[in-house]
């Protein structure tokens, strides 16, 4: 979406999904074995360029505030030059507009 679309894209793509009264997220692709996996991650590492990246910093203070768990949000470019140390127990997800990211997808 457009820089100025994304705060209400975010909402409504969280609609039904998100339990303002108990603080709870409800994502049916995140049940059984990978709902255990995101529960019991170290740290969420989003990966992303371009509006993709704009788009993971403005969803950050959501995440920072439900998760239990460091969140971390990474220029996927300055990331393979970087080379970070990422852990078993870490919880990447990797973001793209177009689902082609030259960067991301090498990340």
């Amino acid at each position: 979406k457009e820089i100025h679309e994304q705060p209400d894209t975010i909402v409504n793509s969280m609609r039904g999904r998100f339990s303002y009264v108990d603080k709870s997220l409800h994502l049916n692709a995140f049940v059984g074995q990978n709902g255990r996996l995101l529960k019991q991650a170290r740290r969420f590492v989003f990966l992303a360029c371009g509006t993709s990246l704009n788009a993971c910093l403005a969803v950050r203070p959501l995440f920072d505030e439900l998760a239990e768990c460091p969140i971390q949000v990474e220029n996927a470019s300055d990331f393979l030059d970087r080379r970070p140390k990422i852990f078993r127990d870490d919880v990447c997800l990797f973001v793209s507009q177009s689902g082609e990211t030259a960067d991301t997808l090498r990340a």
